[in-house]
């Protein structure tokens, strides 16, 4: 007996350790215009073997919120990050939370972070504290998110075809209007729609022979 809850303890802690490999942080506009751009990165990391985090997992208000983010960004070696909304209402979360994935690069050397944009070169005015470092250009279409986070996240060989990951975005985004109204909102920011995308998400790109079970 004592053999086999030593072998289950093993197993769940790898099982965990994997997982945590696989995390990335999401950073990038909660708004309804970019909903069909994140269905689309949901689906492509997952389809990547990825595990998508974000900051819906955590309450929007009370005492200790920074500090949760700062661990959820800590506890993920890659965190993703959408500089692309730049017009108004001004929006400061996603260049604070970029900052919060620098510093702990510089000083812990993770995560590694990606950065997103829908235009060329215009980083450079918006953002030129980080000149140097490229960020994919995705023109606020599905399928250059897709095409960035492949780019970005994908192995040297065997990775999933971009038709093939944007037909599983396309039967995602089917499932979108019956989550909205189940669950009572008319966008899918929240905690309980966000798991349900992720989970959803997996089982399409298994049907697709993207991942294994």
């Amino acid at each position: 007996m004592l053999v086999q809850r030593f072998d289950f303890w093993h197993r769940r802690m790898r099982s965990r350790r994997a997982a945590k490999r696989r995390s990335v942080f999401l950073n990038v506009p909660f708004d309804k215009g970019y909903e069909p751009l994140f269905i689309a990165l949901i689906s492509a990391l997952v389809s990547l073997g990825r595990e998508p985090h974000c900051v819906l997992a955590i309450p929007a208000h009370g005492a200790g919120r920074l500090a949760r983010i700062l661990r959820l960004i800590r506890s993920c070696p890659i965190s993703i990050h959408d500089l692309s909304r730049v017009g108004q209402p001004v929006r400061f979360n996603m260049p604070f939370e970029l900052g919060l994935a620098v510093a702990l690069n510089r000083i812990e050397r993770r995560p590694k972070f990606i950065m997103l944009e829908s235009k060329a070169h215009r980083l450079v005015r918006t953002l030129s504290d980080v000149n140097g470092f490229d960020p994919g250009i995705h023109e606020s279409q599905a399928r250059g998110i897709i095409s960035c986070a492949l780019a970005h996240l994908g192995k040297p060989h065997g990775n999933p075809d971009a038709e093939t990951v944007f037909r599983v975005r396309r039967r995602l985004w089917k499932t979108v209007p019956a989550l909205k109204r189940i669950s009572g909102r008319n966008d899918i920011y929240s905690r309980s729609i966000f798991a349900e995308l992720v989970e959803a998400a997996g089982i399409l790109a298994k049907k697709e022979g993207l991942i294994v079970a």
